[in-house]
């Protein structure tokens, strides 16, 4: 039975949102109806102005990783450490800690109300790790359309600034889902979108924590970008509690640990 455009648009097709995590991408497309379109302007997945006005700017970035050593480079190999959702006064400083104590620097995509409520945790970073953007309410920006997608964004730029006295560069959107509302945001901010290129698989090190260490030694590349958070589900923790002996032994095997700007900007 096909599902009428009301209900495609309003998501009311049968379908909760929340239930398609259940089904496998094939399951997902035999469920929706592709002959029905999604609205042509003023969806999340529009990266056109509701009103058709030209964008302010004239193309977008998306990054997952930096630029690949050349081959006979004799330039260090390197790869950026990132660190999503923070600051948290139970893991921030621990993360901090560690990096300082192994003069690392990292990338803190950084959620807004999170550095309303913590701010004094990151009161020493400046100059030191880079501090990103990644929303005010760590809201599913693939579900909003431009306006709300701007708000998140801006303010939380605009709260990082006011706090710490530097401006984003860098935007990470939650969960890494991107729509076209959010790309066009954060370009129209001057942000580069960064995903990332490999991750910290901590739920696999649950029963044998010192494995991640060289999971991650394993996993990475010229250019990589790692993702990690420093708040959670418990299993991050793995994480956070290993992180000198994986600067150690990205270091010893050669490495090079950049903020995502520098490695960017090679």
């Amino acid at each position: 039975m096909g599902v009428s455009r009301r209900q495609a648009l309003t998501g009311a097709g049968g379908l909760a949102i929340g239930a398609l995590a259940m089904f496998s991408e094939r399951d997902v497309a035999d469920r929706l109806d592709a002959s029905v379109p999604l609205p042509f302007y003023g969806s999340a997945v529009s990266a056109i102005r509701p009103d058709r006005s030209a964008p302010g700017v004239a193309g977008a970035r998306v990054v997952w990783s930096g630029p690949p050593r050349d081959t006979g480079s004799s330039a260090p190999r390197r790869l950026a450490l990132t660190f999503d959702d923070g600051p948290h006064p139970d893991w921030t400083p621990t993360v901090l800690r560690a990096l300082r104590d192994h003069e690392v620097p990292a990338t803190f995509f950084c959620v807004g109300r999170n550095v309303r409520d913590h701010a004094a945790i990151h009161e020493d970073s400046p100059g030191r790790h880079e501090l990103a953007n990644h929303t005010f309410d760590h809201q599913d920006l693939g579900r909003f359309a431009l306006d709300r997608c701007r708000d998140e964004i801006d303010r939380t730029s605009d709260l990082i600034e006011s706090t710490w006295g530097v401006r984003p560069r860098l935007f990470r959107p939650p969960y890494g889902h991107l729509g076209g509302a959010a790309l066009l945001a954060a370009a129209e901010a001057g942000l580069t979108t960064v995903l990332w290129s490999a991750q910290m698989h901590e739920d696999a090190f649950a029963g044998h924590p010192d494995g991640i260490t060289e999971d991650i030694a394993a996993r990475v590349a010229p250019g990589t970008i790692v993702l990690a958070h420093d708040t959670g589900s418990p299993d991050r923790r793995v994480t956070i509690d290993h992180l000198g002996q994986i600067t150690t032994r990205l270091r010893d095997a050669g490495w090079e640990l950049v903020t995502v700007s520098a490695l960017l900007d090679g």
